[in-house]
């Protein structure tokens, strides 16, 4: 609008002069063409750069909103994914109390019948003997059998006095 404004002063247009032409004031012709370049070169600039502001803009808004979708997608598989890991984990969780329970059951049951073993074996299984037993066991049986000896010894003796006797009665 400005350029018009001064084309049309510059132009000599005299339908925006209200009053008569004054001498001391008057349109250059030199100055017109490159006030008006000038401006027409600003204009054309800022043309330029208002539309490269624009499509930057616009492709910022583009990425924007592609980002925004992204992000959502993304933030949606991850919520989703949490509730399905957790999900998983309490049932583990539960999974691995169970086979805790299951486990102390069984470890007592082992228990009890390591300790009816212990019972069965010690009255079932022949422990073998130290040889200080076996000497000893030995030398009991000897000093038995030597007692047994010298006990048939008195009695043989005895009972040649007993049958000595028993003859003399019988003579």
């Amino acid at each position: 609008m400005a350029i018009k404004v001064l084309k049309d002063y510059y132009g000599k247009n005299s339908e925006l002069l209200q009053q008569p032409q004054v001498a001391t004031h008057s349109a250059s012709e030199g100055a017109a063409s490159g006030i008006i370049g000038l401006l027409e070169v600003a204009e054309s600039d800022f043309s330029k750069l208002l539309a490269e502001v624009e499509a930057d803009e616009k492709e910022a808004e583009e990425e924007y909103v592609k980002q925004t979708k992204e992000n959502k997608l993304a933030k949606t598989e991850k919520e989703t994914s949490l509730k399905y890991t957790t999900k998983e984990k309490a049932r583990a969780e539960k999974s691995l109390s169970e086979l805790k329970d299951d486990v102390d059951a069984e470890q007592t049951e082992l228990d009890s019948v390591l300790e009816y073993l212990a019972k069965v074996n010690k009255r079932c299984v022949a422990k073998p003997e130290t040889y200080a037993d076996r000497v000893a066991k030995r030398n009991a049986e000897i000093e038995g059998l030597k007692n047994a000896l010298n006990i048939l010894n008195e009695e043989t003796a005895t009972d040649s006095f007993l049958s000595v006797r028993t003859a003399r009665r019988h003579q």
